[in-house]
């Protein structure tokens, strides 16, 4: 399995009830799917890749292949979370449907690539980089706990990204 991300783990252990309707969209290959279901939490595992969702499995885990940046495929209008977990995926013209789909007092963990990532590796297309503090403004209609703009520098993996840990309170 693939290492969950230090900033959904961070999130995760700052929130008090480990029960409740979890969404990861764009999940991939499962890991936060995976980890929010060994918490306790119920899990939709969206993702476009049919391959990806087949190849994890968990308790409590249900699966939806779909594609998400159409829109008008949105599948979640009647269903509120009480987390959504994103990271690695960024779709501006989605983003009032993400947060709509949270529920009052429900946590949004959003990790994606910011700025600068482009000269140092994939993605290199500007929909898919966030510019300076564009995170925060996508996500003003929910309260801020906590959000870094980040340089990641390891030696597998280097990264500029934009991480925010918020609450619906609307």
């Amino acid at each position: 399995m693939y290492k969950i991300s230090n900033w959904v783990e961070y999130c995760v252990t700052s929130i008090p009830n480990k029960r409740g309707f979890a969404l990861d969209l764009a999940c991939g290959l499962g890991r936060h799917s995976i980890y929010l279901s060994y918490l306790g939490f119920k899990v939709l595992s969206v993702d476009i890749n049919k391959d990806h969702l087949n190849s994890f499995s968990g308790t409590n885990i249900k699966k939806l292949l779909k594609d998400i940046e159409n829109k008008e495929n949105w599948p979640l209008t009647k269903i509120k979370f009480d987390i959504i977990v994103v990271t690695n995926f960024l779709n501006r013209s989605i983003f009032p449907l993400i947060l709509n789909s949270l529920a009052l007092g429900g946590f949004l963990i959003y990790e994606t690539f910011s700025e600068g990532q482009q000269k140092i590796g994939k993605p290199k297309n500007p929909n898919f980089i966030l510019q300076p503090k564009e995170l925060l403004s996508l996500c003003s209609t929910t309260s801020l706990i906590a959000y870094e703009e980040i340089c990641a520098i390891n030696p597998s993996n280097h990264s500029f990204k934009q991480r925010i840990f918020s609450c619906n309170v609307r």
